[in-house]
């Protein structure tokens, strides 16, 4: 099972890295609801939606549709708290990555992640359906190198990989990933996969240590308890909707990602009090407040990006919600802040 949302340090490490190439956080951050006031709470999380809108930002700010290979390089494994020390800690290889497929909810991941056997060698897979094609090579790239920097943050930074594959055609210089993958890349693959000896499983690790361990295992446990009891099926929908922007799903295909029919869901749903037409509402009104305040584009434009097929519907709406035309609230917004 992926995250349904992480450590702000997620955010934190690769912002405070490309500050330094000229990259403002107002640039970054833009969109997301954050700042860097609520980014440095004591154990402060965000959810995969801003974080997927902090990426975006970066690769507009920055033109580089390669940014996901250099946001994936900014995750040490020390980075990662409890979960990083509990992986530290272990006895071997093979038992640190037990640990980090147990404890999954506690990394920066944004796909499933599997991992398996093939011959004399170690398959690390990840995937994902719910993201947007235009989303889909960036993250890719940041899970694989995010992945990839778990692994030498166990065996070394000498460690190689046999090869690696990409779902997606490269995005930069086939350099630039020779740079960061150091092996073989295959493109345009059937998987998102790290290959490597299965030998290296039974290499110990230098940190290891059965007491510490034990205490970051029982930290951990605790940890993805309290993800669980905090993390409900409003949020859950909320996110899978804002993953895909200017799609907003019929309830039952929703669902299906959900594991579950369209029935249980509205019956889940209206046990908190809310209804799934309400989610789309709510979400539909955020955004157009956005769009409306810190961009140019035209109300119509607005409207196709809210899934409505004719302006005067969105136009409608938005009167309901907002008690104003969406020019008045864009000339009110204006005026307010000169």
């Amino acid at each position: 099972m992926k995250p349904k949302y992480h450590s702000a340090k997620t955010i934190l490490s690769p912002l405070t890295r490309l500050r330094d190439v000229g990259i403002s956080v107002g640039q970054a951050l833009t969109g997301t609801g954050l700042s860097l006031s609520i980014l440095n709470k004591s154990e402060q999380h965000v959810n995969l939606s801003q974080e997927l809108m902090f990426l975006r930002n970066l690769r507009k700010a920055t033109g580089n549709p390669a940014i996901g290979l250099k946001v994936g390089s900014c995750y040490p494994l020390s980075l990662f708290g409890i979960y990083g020390y509990a992986l530290m800690s272990a006895a071997t290889v093979r038992d640190a990555l037990k640990l980090a497929y147990e404890f999954v909810e506690l990394s920066f991941a944004f796909y499933e992640h599997k991992m398996s056997f093939r011959g004399d060698h170690i398959v690390m897979s990840m995937s994902a359906d719910d993201y947007n094609d235009d989303d889909v090579a960036m993250l890719n790239e940041r899970e694989m190198i995010a992945t990839l920097m778990i692994l030498r943050g166990l065996m070394g930074e000498d460690f190689r990989l046999h090869s690696a594959t990409l779902c997606n055609a490269p995005q930069a210089s086939v350099a630039e990933y020779d740079k960061y993958f150091n092996c073989p890349v295959t493109f345009n693959a059937d998987e998102n996969a790290l290959v490597f000896s299965a030998d290296l499983l039974q290499i110990p690790i230098l940190q290891s240590d059965s007491d510490t361990a034990s205490l970051c295992i029982e930290r951990c446990e605790r940890l993805k308890a309290r993800l669980t009891e905090e993390y409900d099926i409003e949020d859950e929908v909320r996110e899978l909707i804002l993953l895909r922007p200017g799609y907003f799903p019929p309830i039952e295909e929703l669902a299906a990602k959900l594991n579950m029919s369209g029935r249980t869901l509205r019956r889940k749903l209206t046990a908190q009090g809310i209804g799934y037409q309400k989610i789309i509402d709510d979400l539909r009104f955020q955004l157009s407040r956005e769009y409306l305040s810190t961009t140019n584009i035209s109300v119509e434009q607005m409207s196709l990006l809210l899934g409505y097929s004719d302006p005067a519907h969105f136009s409608h709406a938005f009167r309901r919600w907002a008690g104003v035309a969406p020019s008045a609230f864009r000339s009110s917004f204006v005026a307010a802040s000169r």
